[in-house]
């Protein structure tokens, strides 16, 4: 039995250091991932409240309204080279 637990322990410990390493590398990513959303989002609310001139507005298109455009599936008129 001791034999075979010092056949398997350099396995072992290998499989551990790769998990341990592997798991801080998915949580360091994921902190980062929220870190720069965070970050833009700050900067395009800044942007939006720093210019309260501007004609644009942040809002959702949807998908009916992208539909009526001229660039939707609506009945524009398409010129064929």
């Amino acid at each position: 039995m001791l034999d075979i637990l010092k056949a398997l322990l350099p396995s072992i410990c290998v499989g551990l250091l790769f998990w341990y390493v592997f798991r801080n590398i998915v949580r360091a990513d994921r902190n980062e991932r929220e870190r720069v959303d965070k970050y833009y989002s700050e900067i395009e609310v800044s942007e939006v409240d720093d210019n309260p001139e501007t004609d644009v507005k942040m809002t959702s298109t949807k998908s009916s309204d992208y539909e009526k455009s001229e660039h939707g599936k609506g009945d524009a008129p398409r010129s064929h080279g």
